[in-house]
């Protein structure tokens, strides 16, 4: 067995294609076949399953890529100890998100990268927040940044084992309504209050719909809901006094006709990197990750 075996596996398993892994490695379909044919053959076992749609990991499959994935880990890690760092960050990192943080969190980073460390290739996939998880799961994407609803310190929703939420952002939440809404009177409110009244959604939004969606299910069963196509709709909306929308309490108001009031609730909008369990200790990842950490915090000072 060769380190180089090892990659190619990982590529194809991470791929789930022969010849998109060949491609992306620039070698040919036939030696990266062989090289795998001939790990089978070494562990006498079959290390991919192939369907019409292309090939998955087989059970053995599936611990082959954990252990393969610490080798190789472990391989960087030699390498960055006794190398020098700019030298390298010459990988490519594959990140999935929605195309809010995307906007929101990552022009300064991949600015920063491309500048600080140009060989380093960050790739960024925008999919439904849905779709996130799944993607770290399915071996598609190196990394997740992802939003979560924390209430009462506690997430609402529960990850898979293998993943890890490595939180860098958190805001808390507040209720933007108009100066005109009996709300306004008010120096804070409660999420049991804010139920009681219409709460205007923003239908074009995921991050929304995935967020403040699940915030109102979790207080009300039958909340007052309406449907705006856009946030400016959605803004006008609360400017004309017809409902009241959820917001991060940091986020600027969109009208001097609209007051913000803070949530008593112990709720918080936790923005993170999702990590699987065994990319731990892989150098680059981490090293990128806490690089993201510092800089969003200096932003945020």
């Amino acid at each position: 067995m060769r380190l180089e075996q090892l990659v190619y596996f990982i590529k194809t398993a991470d791929n789930r294609s022969f010849s998109a892994a060949s491609a992306e490695l620039f070698i040919s379909q036939q030696a990266l076949s062989t090289a795998i044919k001939n790990l089978e053959a070494e562990f006498n076992t079959q290390l991919f399953i192939r369907t019409p749609k292309g090939v998955v990991l087989s059970e053995d499959g599936k611990y082959f890529y954990e252990i393969s994935a610490q080798i190789i880990a472990l391989f960087k890690q030699l390498h960055y100890h006794f190398l020098s760092e700019k030298k390298l960050l010459s990988d490519t990192i594959k990140i999935v998100l929605n195309n809010k943080n995307k906007n929101h969190f990552f022009p300064k980073i991949t600015s920063y990268f491309y500048k600080e460390y140009p060989q380093l290739h960050i790739i960024y996939q925008v999919v439904e927040n849905n779709e996130i998880v799944t993607a770290l799961v399915n071996h598609t994407a190196d990394l997740g940044v992802i939003s979560l609803l924390n209430i009462d310190k506690k997430f609402l929703i529960d990850l898979p084992e293998n993943i890890q939420f490595i939180p860098f952002y958190a805001s808390d939440c507040a209720l933007s309504t108009s100066i005109r809404s009996p709300l306004a009177k008010l120096n804070t409110v409660s999420m049991a209050t804010i139920v009681k009244y219409p709460i205007i959604l923003n239908a074009a939004s995921t991050y929304t719909e995935d967020l403040f969606y699940q915030l109102i299910a979790y207080y009300a069963r039958t909340p007052e809901l309406i449907w705006a196509d856009s946030f400016e709709l959605q803004a006008q909306m609360v400017i004309d006094n017809i409902g009241n929308m959820l917001t991060p309490k940091q986020e600027p108001l969109s009208s001097n006709m609209v007051c913000k009031i803070p949530i008593t609730n112990n709720i918080v909008i936790t923005t993170g990197f999702l990590l699987r369990s065994e990319q731990q200790k892989d150098i680059l990842l981490n090293f990128f990750v806490e690089k993201t950490k510092t800089l969003l915090a200096a932003v945020a000072d």
